[in-house]
């Protein structure tokens, strides 16, 4: 895909290839409406199946993997996937299984992609679990990092190859890792890291068997292991990582970590963390640059539900889905525990409005893990998906001698407006009957609309397109966006266009769980063709506008240097 590179200027202009439309000829085709997915990975060449390691002895660390990530590793224009791999658990010698990297070689609306992990550099030292993207040398290129039970790895790109990087200061050799974020949280201009930790886990000759109520062997609960503290990495620069966890506060408190992003969620300008706690209190921790994070989850009403509950949080999203120009957050829980709206209400304050958004009822029979706001059909809001798997053995399944008997359908929300959501299961996205884990969104196709690529655990990968049109058969207008800093993804630039709706956009790839997404902004336009005028707050504060962006089409835009 050729994209349009433009400097930022008050009044930056452009001219380009309008994008093709989206046409559709293979497999079945699910519709509700005008939203639309076609499941296509055995079509586009993806034959990956993650691999737990389970062998019957119901070792609570094989039901909690993996994720997904999607990034254009070779800067061809095209998303291509990172897909995490576990492997054996019991004996790891050998010739082991590895994360598989999936170069994206589409033409036009038909996807298609070619293994290129061994050619990549790609290869299996540790039990993998999730990963984290972005530019930590600030070379123009998009590395991984990988969060792994045992020692996560940084990936250097060089363009066509990943280049394994020891790092001290990231490779603690004995860390069960799931979920991290890169961000500029110190506004040096270079990418720091936070890694959310999960529990320590014994070696598997010590592993403690819990039963059921039936005898039966069972997963343990969480609450059977003690946390581990997150850690957070500032960057030196080159992509150099030192350990501040200690200094920066974030050791004073420890649960187990499985979902994190980060954003300005008390309105003072600066990134602060949120980190989804399994089965404790979640964290809000308070950027002071230049001191101590605070965690303020409670007196901001993020900690527990609105009931007081704290919860089993795995998966987190954050977005203004309710476009008043503030960032909400979306929680993901296990069974019988309804999932939880935070909506932003003023600065250092959130109200649960699960239950009056409709997301709460539907949730309680589902465990979630990963989860996305995105626009799903391009008509101007944000829709919201969850990837639902238990982490209980359902009986119903067991008699039927599944592996793993922990299989769920996941759910598509869809925004009516008016702060409902309603549950949308006629697509392809709650088909499958899988356990799902982490979801990453992005448009694999460039034709202007987020697709959703989603991980199973012991299962296969999912590629679900979108074909999503409007009342009248067409696919709604649409402007894309890739914002760009000193060569690299401006990571946390806040963008709107101008207009009655100021929906707030911020350039990320974490969230989810244990996944990494598209960079690139799509601000779905319904039936509106009136070219916008975008307004882009960068990291450093300054505030830019663009106009003539054509739209149907993306842009590259990078900020003016004084």
């Amino acid at each position: 895909m050729t994209y349009n590179r433009i400097r930022a200027t008050p009044t930056a202009r452009m001219h380009g290839l309008r994008m093709l439309l989206f046409v559709c000829s293979i497999s079945p085709i699910f519709v509700s409406g005008e939203i639309a997915f076609r499941e296509v990975a055995s079509d586009a060449g993806v034959d990956f199946v993650h691999q737990s390691g389970a062998i019957g002895k119901r070792w609570t660390l094989e039901i909690t993997g993996a994720g997904v990530g999607l990034l254009d590793y070779d800067g061809d224009g095209k998303l291509d996937i990172w897909v995490v791999q576990g492997g054996p658990l019991e004996d790891r010698a050998g010739d082991l299984p590895s994360d598989r990297l999936y170069r994206n070689i589409s033409e036009g609306s038909k996807l298609m992609f070619e293994d290129v992990t061994g050619s990549a550099g790609l290869g299996a030292e540790t039990y993998g679990m999730g990963i984290v993207t972005g530019d930590v040398d600030n070379d123009g290129d998009t590395d991984v990092i990988t969060l792994n039970f045992g020692r996560n790895q940084l990936f250097l790109n060089w363009g066509t190859r990943f280049e394994k990087r020891v790092d001290e200061a990231l490779m603690k050799p004995n860390e069960w890792s799931i979920s991290g974020s890169l961000a500029d949280l110190n506004g040096d201009g270079w990418l720091d890291l936070y890694i959310a930790n999960y529990m320590e886990f014994p070696p598997l000759d010590e592993y403690k068997v819990c039963r059921r109520l039936s005898t039966r062997k069972g997963y343990c609960a969480p609450s059977n292991f003690d946390p581990t503290p997150d850690q957070l990495l500032l960057n030196e620069g080159n992509g150099v990582f030192r350990d501040v966890s200690k200094q920066s506060g974030i050791t004073s408190a420890a649960e187990r970590g499985m979902g994190v992003v980060v954003d300005d969620l008390n309105g003072d300008g600066t990134p602060d963390l949120y980190v989804a706690n399994d089965m404790a209190m979640n964290f809000l921790w308070l950027n002071r640059i230049g001191e101590p994070f605070v965690n303020d989850a409670l007196l901001s009403g993020v900690a527990v539900n609105g009931h007081g509950m704290r919860e089993a949080s795995m998966g987190v999203a954050v977005a203004d889905w309710d476009q008043d120009f503030d960032p909400d957050l979306f929680l993901t829980h296990d069974i019988k525990e309804s999932n939880t709206l935070y909506s932003y209400e003023h600065a250092g304050w959130f109200s649960d409005q699960s239950i009056q958004s409709g997301l709460a009822p539907p949730s309680l029979s589902k465990t979630g893990f990963g989860t996305v706001f995105f626009d799903a059909e391009n008509d101007g809001d944000l829709d919201l998906f969850i990837a639902n798997g238990s982490v209980s053995m359902i009986d119903a399944q067991l008699a039927k001698r599944l592996e793993p008997p922990l299989r769920q359908t996941n759910q598509l929300f869809i925004n009516e407006g008016s702060g409902k959501f309603e549950e949308n299961t006629a697509t392809t996205l709650s088909r499958f009957e899988e356990v799902s884990r982490g979801v990453a969104m992005g448009d694999l196709d460039n034709d202007g609309d987020v697709d959703l690529v989603i991980s199973n655990n012991d299962g296969p990968i999912r590629i679900q397109q979108n074909l999503s049109t409007n009342a009248i058969g067409e696919t709604n207008h649409w402007l894309g966006v890739r914002l760009l800093v000193l060569g690299r993804d401006a990571v946390g630039a806040v963008a709107w266009l101008e207009g009655d709706i100021k929906e707030r956009k911020v350039v990320r790839t974490d969230g989810s769980y244990a996944s990494a997404h598209d960079p690139r902004l799509i601000f779905g336009l319904g039936s509106d063709a009136t070219t916008p005028v975008l307004h882009v707050k960068w990291p450093n504060g300054v505030s830019e506008s663009f106009s003539d962006l054509a739209i149907n089409q993306y842009h590259v835009l990078t900020q003016s240097l004084p």
